[in-house]
């Protein structure tokens, strides 16, 4: 299988749309409460993605098959962490991975573990040793793909929405 990430191209937002819905329905099939009831990715979120060219699509066999945003910049509520601490300089620059989604027809093929090592290898061809992401303590699913890419447990990290508890992890490269 050939697989690899490209840049969204704004034109193209109804193609992340699609799968991150793909995404909402599968969580919502887990029973997990994560991007449920307006929690999840918003089209403000997406075109701010595309604008900024943060957003990337995994290519599989030459077919969109995943999305996802490596978003730069400090996340306001990666600032505040609890049971845990971030490493590495305090006020350093990192890079943070969101909204990151297979479409049902990929699921089930090994796909997120390349993704999000591929999203990985993005984040250093960037500049960035600092890569973030956080999932909800249920999405057992998305913690083996997190831990599997290297990243490491942190703590916890709150949004302001209902179970907007999320656990934080860390990818540190030299």
């Amino acid at each position: 299988m050939c697989i690899h990430i490209r840049s969204a191209e704004i034109t193209e937002f109804s193609a992340a749309e699609a799968i991150l819905n793909e995404g909402r329905e599968y969580l919502r099939k887990q029973g997990l409460t994560q991007w449920q009831n307006g929690t999840g990715p918003t089209r403000a979120m997406v075109e701010s993605d595309l604008t900024r060219r943060e957003g990337y699509f995994l290519i599989a066999n030459g077919e969109i098959r995943g999305y996802a945003s490596l978003v730069t910049g400090e996340d306001e509520y990666y600032t505040r962490i609890s049971n845990g601490q971030w490493e590495g300089a305090p006020g350093a620059a990192y890079i943070s991975a969101h909204r990151m989604a297979l479409a049902e027809a990929a699921r089930g093929k090994g796909l997120a573990g390349l993704f999000m090592r591929a999203l990985t290898a993005q984040a250093e061809a960037l500049g960035y040793t600092d890569m973030r992401v956080d999932t909800h303590p249920k999405n057992i699913i998305m913690q083996r793909v997190i831990l599997k890419a290297g990243f490491i447990y942190r703590g916890i990290v709150e949004f302001p929405f209902r179970d907007g508890v999320r656990w934080a992890y860390q990818r540190l490269s030299v």
